[in-house]
């Protein structure tokens, strides 16, 4: 008998785990790309508050909630610098080409399906 409640209840622990652990349902993809590929290695960004790990081989893949964000990068003396607001859609990939080539650096997005390319928001 206590054989039987120690598997019921460590079946339960591990249906909960995986209940919490399954992606919810409204989120999508940030890629982001950098160009040039070596020149952001230096300059760390940031989505909304969250510093991203740096971008290795100029590109990162990213899964967001649907909304839009913020990408930042750091301004110096503590300060972050808006480089554009980002529209993350249900189930789509989001595209964002980050030139540091330009001062100010620019952002391009383009969005998964039919949407053609456009300046993000800056």
């Amino acid at each position: 008998m206590r054989r039987v409640l120690g598997l019921l209840a460590s079946a339960a622990i591990v249906g909960a785990v995986i209940v919490a652990c399954r992606p919810g349902a409204d989120a999508g993809y940030v890629e982001i790309k950098t160009v040039p590929v070596s020149a952001v290695a230096q300059t760390a960004l940031y989505l909304d508050a969250a510093k991203l790990a740096p971008i290795r081989k100029g590109s990162a893949i990213l899964r967001e909630h649907v909304g839009t964000l913020k990408l930042q990068a750091d301004g110096g003396a503590g300060s972050l610098t808006l480089l554009c607001d980002i529209e993350v859609k249900k189930n789509r990939i989001t595209s964002v080409t980050v030139s540091v080539m330009e001062r100010p650096p620019r952002c391009q997005c383009r969005y998964g399906g039919a949407d053609a390319a456009r300046t993000c928001v800056s």
